[in-house]
């Protein structure tokens, strides 16, 4: 059976539960194409560029990875010193067989920053390029050979290279946006994302932390650098904006507020609505109800 098939201008798998992986020489320019599926390419010999339909383009080499989310149209301009040899992982997001929730932050921070065209807020770009990956090429190189030779059981065991790939991909990238300084300003968007979601739930700085992969007191320095504030400070902030909203409701009484936004305790609750608003909740809600 063929891997491929295309529809329309799209080239889709025919096993979706199967990772892909191949090796080819590129040795002329191709033309723009897009896929439904997640690609990982690593470059192994050559020099070329990568042009991203939409005017992106970055130059690839010897040791470069791209991984690019499906129907993001690309194509490869082969450079002036000969082909390139390019190794592809290909595969349907349904080949990872864990669930993906709102407490997995690992899985998250690999979507929003490697997969996710939608969510570009810490990823300028459809794709990306890691420059000098060379230590994820043994694992790429296991995968291509076990899917040549398809000994029993080479699919489990590709199951298990493509999460050791991906940990190795998501820890260069890592690695790469802290020497830039952006890695700080993710894991704070990322938790400054789920506190504004989920603020009516029981929150602490230590499972904020446990969803980045940090020690609590890393993630309090990280947060606070990013944010400005400490992220206990930060969710009381959202909380109590929810609560004052609620108020101005007239058929919400404050208790009812105050177990909406993720408080229990109503001396605590009045003690910090005031410090922030200079009025009590009860008269708050008299004040600005319609």
């Amino acid at each position: 059976m063929n891997d491929f098939h295309y529809d329309g201008s799209t080239i889709s798998l025919n096993r979706k539960n199967e990772i892909i992986v191949q090796r080819c020489t590129v040795r002329e320019n191709s033309s723009f194409h897009m896929h439904s599926f997640i690609e990982i390419a690593y470059i192994a010999s050559g020099r070329g560029v990568h042009e991203i339909e939409g005017g992106y383009s970055s130059e690839v080499g010897q040791g470069d990875l791209m991984l690019f989310n499906s129907n993001v149209a690309h194509a490869f301009k082969v450079g002036e010193n000969g082909d390139l040899t390019v190794y592809n992982c290909i595969f349907d997001p349904s080949v990872l067989r864990f669930a993906i929730t709102k407490s997995d932050d690992f899985i998250n921070i690999v979507y929003n920053c490697l997969f996710d065209g939608k969510e570009q807020s810490s990823v300028s770009k459809p794709y990306i390029t890691l420059n000098g990956a060379e230590r994820v090429f043994p694992i790429i190189n296991e995968m291509f050979t076990e899917y040549s030779e398809k000994r029993s059981g080479y699919e489990k065991y590709n199951e298990a290279n493509l999460l050791r790939l991906l940990v190795a991909v998501f820890r260069l990238r890592m690695n790469e946006m802290k020497s830039g300084g952006a890695y700080g300003g993710a894991v704070a968007e990322s938790a400054i994302r789920y506190m504004n979601e989920y603020y009516a739930e029981n929150i602490t700085c230590e499972a904020l932390a446990a969803r980045a992969y940090m020690s609590t007191g890393y993630f309090h320095r990280v947060f606070r650098s990013a944010a400005g504030e400490s992220p206990v400070r930060y969710l009381q902030s959202v909380r109590l904006s929810k609560a004052a909203e609620l108020l101005r409701d007239p058929n919400v009484t404050v208790k009812e507020a105050a177990a909406s936004v993720g408080y229990s305790d109503m001396k605590h609750f009045y003690k910090i609505f005031t410090e922030k608003y200079g009025i009590t909740p009860g008269r708050y809600a008299k004040k600005t109800q319609i």
